[in-house]
């Protein structure tokens, strides 16, 4: 299951006239082509639309989905704050954080000239799955630098390559067979 953050009146973090909603659904779209080939993919959302965070859990649980990425990008007070990073939740299973690494290393060879912030622990309501679950930020639409990447069309469609490499990576290891 993709989940393109926000979504409807909810832009999420918007400079420079570019939304964080939009981004994340080109990405999520990209991502899920990538991964059609060979993989069932859904996604929370394929249109502009508001989800609340039961609707996007349920997306997933209806599809019994085996794995759950939110796709997001990243806002700062600091415009030189830079980078992506894969957040899990504190003492998830042992899969998040396989499934995190994977994402990671798939996005940092594809962008090797980008900060890699690495794996971050935190808590957002999106990664209370009872699969394994991560939440990829996509550099930082405040940097103006970042953003002009965000607004590219290739570089949106990079990242959801790199995210289907990094979900295709996972599903074909061990982890999923133990379930």
């Amino acid at each position: 299951c993709l989940d393109p953050g926000h979504g409807g009146p909810d832009g999420g973090a918007v400079r420079g006239g570019l939304a964080e909603k939009e981004v994340t659904l080109d990405v999520a779209l990209a991502a899920r082509a990538a991964l059609q080939p060979r993989h069932r993919v859904v996604l929370t959302r394929d249109a502009d639309r508001s989800l609340t965070l039961a609707e996007r859990r349920r997306v997933a649980d209806e599809a019994e989905a085996d794995i759950s990425v939110s796709i997001h990008v990243n806002a700062a007070a600091r415009p030189q704050a830079q980078g992506f990073e894969v957040l899990v939740r504190p003492r998830k299973d042992a899969a998040s954080a396989v499934l995190a690494a994977s994402l990671l290393e798939a996005i940092a060879d594809r962008f090797p000239d980008r900060r890699n912030r690495g794996i971050k622990q935190a808590t957002p309501a999106v990664l209370r799955q009872p699969r394994p679950a991560c939440l990829v930020e996509c550099f930082f639409i405040s940097n103006p630098e970042e953003r002009l990447l965000l607004a590219r069309p290739q570089i949106r469609a990079t990242l959801g390559e790199a995210i289907a490499r990094g979900c295709g990576a996972f599903v074909q290891g061990p982890w999923l067979t133990a379930r």
